[in-house]
């Protein structure tokens, strides 16, 4: 079996990749990006709205396809975007496409890092809608649609590293990546790899925020955006869906638990309503 590197010149490697790497990682796709300038303009319609969904074909038939869902169909079908977005909303159609889109970066030829990738999404996912519901139930639906995208975009750190892991697999066969040496990476570096490059693509400061200091020890008791997104990412981890799965963690001990005062009964709602969102095809 071919020797590791040294962890300093791996370590090194890495870092070095990383900052290349991220010019490779689109996070807002063209049609999300002009979706969000028309949703700034208060003089858009829904019909301007359509205009730019159909635009992408594929992300057009998603529209359909995910607003007869299970999830969200009512008793009519569906059958154009304009209808689409009137039973999702604009802003859940805004997260929908930029979920969608992100889906695809999770997405590898090498198994080992295919299998990060696959529980990394799963995970993803699930803390952005464990987020965005755990807002509403706790009285802050006001902030549930950005509770959605920051707990999408919490550990994007983790999918830059797994992608320049891929790189260096691909381009250098004399190095072997252990296991440990993946995951102590990840979670050593993910934080501030996230937060770097989502300033790089002038992502809104609250989701950088998030992805930095989502770990933090000291946190703001007041942040409720920032509880509900831990807090959904500790019920990810007690279910399972984490590179880092804690079946043991006892949720009502947790410091952010009881910063936002939730019940017991409702971090159990959250639960299924994580273990619900994964059976949504995005």
């Amino acid at each position: 079996m071919i020797m590791q590197k040294n962890n300093d010149s791996l370590l090194d490697m890495v870092e070095e990749y990383a900052a290349s790497e991220a010019l490779n990682l689109p996070i807002f796709p063209d049609v999300a990006q002009e979706l969000h300038v028309k949703m700034s303009d208060e003089n858009s319609s829904i019909t301007d709205v359509a205009a730019i969904i159909i635009k992408d074909q594929a992300m057009a038939a998603q529209m359909l396809k995910l607003a007869n869902s299970a999830f969200f169909a009512g008793l009519n079908k569906v059958r154009t975007i304009r209808e689409a977005i009137m039973r999702l909303g604009v802003n859940q159609v805004y997260n929908c496409l930029v979920a969608s889109s992100q889906k695809d970066c999770y997405r590898s030829h090498d198994p080992v890092i295919a299998g990060h990738l696959k529980v990394l999404w799963k995970h993803a996912l699930a803390t952005a809608k464990g987020s965005q519901w755990l807002l509403r139930k706790t009285g802050y639906s006001e902030l549930a649609d950005e509770g959605f995208l920051a707990g999408l975009f919490h550990d994007i750190g983790k999918l830059l590293l797994l992608k320049v892991f891929e790189t260096i697999r691909s381009q250098n066969e004399d190095i072997a990546l252990s296991e440990q040496f993946i995951i102590e990476m990840l979670d050593s570096m993910h934080v501030e790899q996230g937060y770097t490059l989502m300033n790089e693509w002038s992502i809104p400061q609250v989701y950088c925020d998030i992805a930095k200091h989502h770990h933090d020890e000291e946190f703001d008791s007041l942040d409720s955006l920032m509880l509900c997104v831990r807090i959904a990412d500790h019920v990810c981890a007690k279910a399972g869906i984490s590179l880092r799965p804690d079946p043991a963690l006892v949720m009502a001990t947790l410091p952010e638990v009881n910063a936002l005062g939730v019940k017991e009964i409702v971090l159990a709602e959250l639960e299924v309503v994580i273990e619900d969102a994964l059976n949504v095809e995005l």
